[in-house]
């Protein structure tokens, strides 16, 4: 299920794609080890999904930092605004939260 992006940040569209893809493949991470911890039981199969979860979390994480570095837009506006790209990410993902 894809988010509608519903504010606007100085950075590009693919940033937010980017943005939003990491973190939901971070809460889909989180909320099925926590779901697996719960139970006090993690079979061999839930074992390999968290594995699996994990390794969607680092790709889409790592494809973030690549735009992040590659990108002249994020770069442009990071340096204008004095911030550095974490704080980019996290101010586009508080807005988010906030709506």
């Amino acid at each position: 299920m894809r988010r509608e992006l519903s504010f606007k940040t100085a950075v590009c569209t693919d940033y937010e794609n980017l943005l939003f893809a990491c973190q939901e493949a971070l809460e889909s991470w989180r909320n099925r080890r926590e779901e697996i911890a719960s139970t006090g039981f993690a079979s061999r199969k839930a074992s390999d999904e968290l594995l699996r979860l994990q390794a969607n979390y680092a790709r889409a994480y790592s494809r973030l930092e690549a735009h992040e570095e590659h990108c002249e837009l994020c770069r442009f506006v990071s340096r204008i605004g004095g911030r550095n790209y974490s704080a980019i990410s996290s101010a586009a993902l508080e807005k988010h939260r906030a709506q």
